[in-house]
């Protein structure tokens, strides 16, 4: 090979490398000044140009004098070790690659465990239905960085089913995530009121290949903005719904009872997150998430006085 050409082999490693250090010490939240020392293993730490651009990141000479060609099948040995219960005075640290999460109305995705996350590790959240009556919840189990479903990878989904009907946003749905420290993850959802269960395990048999992991991380940080404004307004639309409901079943129940001038004012109020709601629908770009934001909190606020006003009537009904 011809000195261009090697140097067209080497250079895209080294923007790898680079890249990777880089995040570690985002991750870490750590400046290169607060790092005692940096251990180099594999087969690139025979290459010096790789040495010096580690030694020139961290501002330390790496140590390079593990055996490249051993190091990997030692560690699995201590990992076996462990795992069989011979070894107990060591502890080897693994941590999931790319957060985990579920599906959620409106297409976003809900973060369960983030990324290195070390494992065995556990997490639980509380959700709800957006639909009266709903008798299945189907829990769609995603893989990524990214916020939205199209832009994550689907690990498998299950569904809840027996839930007895409800109106939406009762239901007391909990989720657990359990990784184990051979990588299994183990997905349960529990319907508190019903006691309904179901579960669904994934063994890491497909894993990704570093590239891909690369690639799904700097996509991520590229679409960062864009993405948490997509998440931002799918939540809204999905809360605005359910507040929608509230209260405009409320105002039709009670209406005669308030004043024509707050009833128009709340009336107004619902007219205008209505409309956020259907021009999020027809195209997420086409709105201010702060706007719209700022127009559900206007609802939220307007209504106080039309829910006191519930409760009083409903005590003195009792009565």
């Amino acid at each position: 090979l011809t000195r261009e050409e090697l140097d067209g082999l080497i250079e895209p490693l080294l923007d790898r490398i680079e890249r990777a250090c880089k995040r570690v010490l985002r991750d870490a939240k750590l400046k290169p000044e607060q790092i005692d020392r940096v251990v180099m293993v594999g087969g690139s730490t025979r290459i010096p140009r790789v040495r010096q651009l580690v030694a020139d990141l961290f501002g330390t000479e790496p140590y390079t004098a593990l055996n490249p060609d051993e190091v990997v099948a030692l560690g699995a040995s201590v990992q076996a070790s462990i795992l069989a219960g011979l070894n107990t005075t060591s502890l080897l640290m693994d941590v999931i690659l790319l957060s985990l999460g579920v599906e959620t109305v409106g297409g976003a995705v809900a973060k369960m465990i983030m990324r290195n996350s070390t494992v065995p590790t556990r997490a639980t959240e509380m959700f709800s239905t957006s639909v009266d009556g709903q008798t299945s919840i189907k829990l769609h189990v995603l893989q990524g960085e990214r916020e939205m479903v199209e832009d994550c990878r689907s690990l498998g989904e299950f569904h809840l089913s027996g839930i007895p009907p409800m109106p939406a946003g009762i239901p007391q749905l909990e989720g657990e995530f359990l990784v184990d420290s051979n990588g299994v993850l183990n997905v349960r959802a529990h319907e508190k009121r019903s006691g309904k269960r179901a579960a669904l395990q994934i063994v890491p048999n497909h894993g990704l290949s570093r590239e891909e992991v690369d690639r799904m991380e700097a996509e991520s940080i590229t679409h960062a903005r864009e993405d948490m404004e997509r998440h931002r307004i799918a939540d809204l639309i999905a809360n605005s719904k359910l507040d929608l409901k509230w209260i405009g079943e409320r105002l039709e129940a009670i209406g005669n009872e308030l004043e024509p001038a707050y009833r128009d004012e709340l009336k107004g109020h619902i007219d205008r997150v209505a409309g956020f709601v259907k021009s999020a629908e027809g195209g997420w770009s086409s709105v201010s998430a702060n706007d719209f934001h700022k127009a559900k909190e206007e609802l939220d606020r307007a209504s106080v006085r039309m829910h006191e006003v519930s409760i009083r009537l409903s005590l003195s009904s009792e009565d």
